[in-house]
């Protein structure tokens, strides 16, 4: 049974920071993550050096726009393609203008320089999956898992031929030469609580191997190992940002005194280039503001 391939979109022109995966049954095959829209020459190149001619599936684990951002742009690419996604982010694969609108908030004029714009995907060409839905490849399926956490609409997909799980961003990041995980938290949607509980249903599903979005597999970590690491770090990064808000309010200084305490400990050792790669798509400041909008948020609800 083959094994599934990574192709590395180059994403912001910088190596082994996001990828996309190719799985290939009998007669049908599958791509897992898209990249940005601005990676589309990457991702094609990549295809094109598997030997892949033509896909029957473009699946997302959710709709950020490094994980699905040319998801639309690909399903012109292959007319005959399904694409798969969670049903709350199906909507806006269709209409990606409140998508995009919320990115401009956080990126403003560097929108079309990082992602490349988006386009939309006809709402008849969507399969929507839920949890425990089944992509057929023919002699494999590809099995949606609920993860939320990192967002709402997050799946992660187990290959039922090789038993590799696609983890999207429920664990965080872990690019191969760097080998720690940071937490991917970004606002609006991070929830604390439902990211680990997200990482106990991966557990539970027992895979023989992890693929991480931001990048690739890396064998020589135990996936329960990277699995437990990934709720540690977690549980570390809220520490971080609790003692942050005791002494500020301000969100810069904020991510600030996390950056540090990162640095110090955890990241202690690690190059300034390795960092710079992290931050491509888990920053600091990001997560910092997500974990404070979560702290916020279950403050207010708080009886």
């Amino acid at each position: 049974m083959s094994q599934p391939i990574v192709i590395d979109t180059m994403m912001h022109g910088r190596p082994a920071v996001t990828g996309c995966f190719v799985v290939r049954g009998e007669g049908r095959t599958a791509l897992i993550e898209t990249g940005p829209k601005s990676c589309i020459g990457d991702v094609l190149a990549g295809l094109d050096d598997g030997g892949v001619e033509t896909i029957e599936w473009i699946i997302v684990t959710h709709i950020h726009l490094d994980h699905a951002g040319a998801a639309g742009t690909l399903a012109q690419r292959f007319p005959s393609a399904r694409i798969g996604v969670h049903p709350v982010g199906a909507p806006h694969l269709v209409d990606p203008r409140k998508l995009w609108s919320s990115a401009r908030r956080i990126y403003g004029d560097r929108m079309d320089e990082l992602w490349g714009g988006i386009d939309p995907v006809s709402e008849d060409r969507i399969t929507v999956l839920s949890h425990g839905d089944t992509v057929d490849l023919g002699d494999r399926t590809l099995v949606a898992i609920e993860t939320p956490g990192h967002a709402s609409h997050h799946h992660a997909f187990l290959d039922s031929a090789t038993g590799a799980l696609f983890a999207g961003d429920a664990l965080g990041v872990r690019l191969r030469d760097v080998g720690l995980v940071r937490p991917a938290t970004p606002p609006p949607e991070f929830d604390l609580e439902r990211a680990i509980e997200s990482i106990h249903r991966i557990i539970e599903a027992r895979p023989t191997r992890l693929f991480f979005t931001h990048f690739g597999s890396d064998d020589s970590v135990g996936v329960d190992e990277t699995c437990d690491e990934a709720i540690a770090a977690l549980r570390t990064w809220e520490g971080w940002v609790r003692k942050a808000r005791e002494e500020t309010d301000d969100l810069d200084a904020a991510a600030a005194l996390v950056r540090d305490q990162a640095r110090d400990s955890l990241e202690e050792g690690l190059t300034g280039d390795q960092i710079d790669r992290m931050d491509q798509t888990t920053s600091y400041w990001m997560n910092t503001w997500g974990y404070m909008r979560y702290l916020s948020k279950r403050e207010q609800s708080a009886p």
